[in-house]
């Protein structure tokens, strides 16, 4: 079975050694109350935001005071570089979807400044930082700091924003920017004789990845851009690159904090800055899609499994010291740990790829997780303010900002949120998956038989999910439906009728003859969940945290003002409080739910009591410091029994029933 993609670039990167195939995102619609209105805001106001303040803050400016030979005056830090790329990439897949044409044409000038800029130095290097304030020191060397200067990573990213915009619209104007740049790093990185030079910063491993299966895909590119394209060399540079890790001759180590300090086959544990790992083990399994090589596999799998199982946050955000960025210890997850907005995209994209190689439900728990707590409390409901951490507790003076001199954030959502798409479904040899809920219609060939799938939801804030099927004959294949690892209790039906069905790898397998008309009906049980952490947790004993479905609540002074003293009308343009937001549960708490139309675009909130009767709201987590400036608390005292005995591999589970 395959997708019949009519042009190269209108297809997803296809690995050899995928178990599982996305959609191009173009094949897929959304017409979905919960999401429609925040890509809305994606595309009219992030984008141009994000656009604008780079503009406006000198970062693009850079790649004109290289082009004009200037020296010195970089503005901004060393890897804005690679920020403006990641903005391509995702602006690029954004325009795939929903075309906009005065989007598309300040892609093409800025691209043209970029070629410009590289055109000026001649062999293909391009990083701004490093031609106008540290000429001399190319990679780090002769003095430099690659850590510092992030050559590598900001060439990955252009190499990554490229084969995403060639994709998206055709053009190879960055492609062939990006091809330059990928084979002067061929020429001078790898083996003896040629230098030993890794990624300070990871990326670039699945980079180079996408650009090798580019280079299969369409080999004519090497004469439409009159360059050379050997598919072999980028293969070759992404394994070397794995492979030296923790081999330092030649070169100063980057040790834990880039995951430098062993090779990354003997490594156990996730450790160091948290979003260079999660970009690692992304290209780490991404190297097993493209040769099979079971190593890469199990040590991927083994490094997201120390993630999940310790060193996660309820929320999915990863990182939880602020001192480097990095991942702590085994449990050492506090209620005001750093959770980068960044490092949760990178965990997603992690999670994605595993989903890609081995077909299991458990992957998509954790995307959808991040998706819906993490990717979407990164930047408020009016688009254009950030997080740049997550944290699941403020005492008031943690708000979003305006622009930040590290402004990483905001490009690592531009990649995620447009590629929701081709999240929602997938396929197989035996036929399709249906991982998010989430109203859309896609078509697809399953066995060279013509399929269309129509969802139909209010998900998250019900949970009934209705999926029309469509063959353009009746023809046998699965329909795999996904269980969401929270969902307790559900019902499936066909046609009305009650159905058999396996579980396997967290999806419910529906095997049949299907007929045009078919309906396919889930019902997911969406409660109001009490979540216990790990009892190794030890920040977190006695408390619980609210959850209902894929959503995390928490509570915000604006709604719960007893507990701070009544002083919930604060400003934005207010100074920053220092209010604790505390209360604690009864033993037995009841809880109701309310859909409020007018909560911005809509939204469930709860409602319960506290242990002395005084009325509590809990509002989604993604919402919270929207609407004014104040505390927020997601952890709340409430005394169960948190024994070590029955946690079968789970950091977080259900305790109030």
């Amino acid at each position: 079975m395959s997708f019949e993609a009519t042009k190269v670039h209108n297809r997803p990167t296809f690995y050899k050694h995928q178990a599982v195939y996305p959609l191009p995102i173009q094949t897929v619609r959304i017409d979905d109350a919960f999401w429609e209105p925040k890509l809305k805001i994606l595309r009219e106001i992030t984008s141009y935001d994000v656009l604008d303040k780079f503009e406006h803050d000198g970062a693009i400016h850079n790649f004109d005071l290289v082009a004009d030979g200037a020296g010195g005056n970089h503005c901004g830090e060393p890897w804005f570089d690679g920020l403006i790329y990641e903005t391509i990439r995702g602006l690029s897949d954004m325009i795939a979807v929903s075309y906009d044409e005065r989007l598309d044409q300040r892609i093409d000038d800025l691209i043209q400044r970029i070629s410009r800029a590289q055109d000026a130095v001649g062999d293909g290097y391009i990083n701004t930082y490093t031609l106008l304030d540290r000429p001399g020191q190319r990679w780090g060397e002769n003095g430099g700091n690659l850590r510092w200067q992030h050559d590598v990573y900001n060439a990955g990213c252009l190499v990554e924003a490229a084969v995403h915009h060639y994709k998206a619209t055709g053009k190879t104007s960055l492609l062939k920017a990006a091809v330059r740049f990928a084979n002067h790093m061929c020429e001078i990185m790898g083996p003896s004789p040629k230098r030993n030079i890794v990624p300070a910063h990871s990326l670039p491993e699945e980079a180079l990845l996408k650009l090798y299966q580019l280079a299969l895909d369409d080999p004519e590119l090497s004469n439409t851009m009159n360059i050379a394209f050997e598919a072999s060399d980028y293969l070759d540079l992404a394994v070397f690159w794995i492979h030296h890790r923790g081999n330092h001759e030649g070169r100063n180590s980057h040790e834990e904090y880039a995951q430098d300090h062993k090779a990354v086959l003997e490594q156990e544990e996730a450790v160091g800055h948290a979003v260079r790992a999660t970009l690692l083990y992304t290209g780490l399994t991404a190297l097993y899609l493209c040769t099979g090589e079971k190593r890469y596999l199990d040590t991927a799998k083994k490094l997201w499994n120390n993630i999940v199982h310790q060193k996660s946050h309820i929320s999915g955000g990863v990182g939880a010291v602020h001192h480097d960025e990095k991942f702590g210890g085994s449990y050492e997850l506090p209620d005001n740990g750093y959770l980068e907005t960044c490092a949760g995209v990178g965990m997603g994209f992690f999670s994605w790829n595993l989903f890609l190689a081995t077909g299991e439900g458990r992957y998509i728990d954790q995307l959808e997780t991040i998706l819906y707590n993490i990717v979407l409390a990164g930047r408020s409901m009016d688009g254009h303010r950030y997080f740049y951490e997550n944290p699941l507790v403020s005492r008031g003076s943690h708000n979003r900002w305006e622009w930040h001199t590290c402004p990483c954030c905001p490009p690592m959502m531009l990649k995620m949120l447009p590629e929701l798409a081709t999240y929602i479904y997938a396929y197989d040899n035996m036929g399709a998956f249906v991982n998010l809920y989430v109203a859309s219609e896609v078509s697809m060939t399953l066995d060279g038989v013509a399929v269309t799938l129509k969802q139909h939801t209010s998900y998250p804030w019900a949970g009934s999910v209705g999926i029309s099927v469509s063959p353009e004959h009746a023809a046998a294949f699965s329909i795999r439906l996904r269980i969401p690892e929270w969902c307790g209790q559900y019902t499936i039906t066909v046609n009305d009728q009650t159905v058999s069905y396996e579980i396997v790898d967290g999806y419910a397998v529906l095997e049949r003859t299907w007929s045009p008309g078919d309906v396919v009906q889930l019902d997911l049980d969406l409660p109001v969940d009490l979540i216990g952490a790990h009892p190794n947790v030890n920040t977190h004993a006695n408390k619980a945290a609210i959850r209902r479905g894929p959503m995390l609540y928490c509570l915000e002074s604006v709604d719960n003002d007893k507990y701070t003293d009544g002083k919930v009308q604060y400003t934005r343009e207010a100074l920053d409080i220092d209010q604790q937001l505390e209360c604690k549960l009864p033993q037995q708490p009841a809880f109701t739910t309310e859909f409020d139309a007018s909560f911005f675009d809509g939204a469930v909130l709860v409602h319960t009591q506290d242990a002395e009767g005084k009325p509590l709201t809990a509002i989604p987590y993604p919402y919270w410091n929207n609407r004014s400036r104040g505390t927020m608390v997601i952890w709340l005292q409430y005394d169960h029994d948190n024994g070590v005995n029955g946690w079968e591999n789970k950091l977080y589970r259900k305790i109030n029933r």
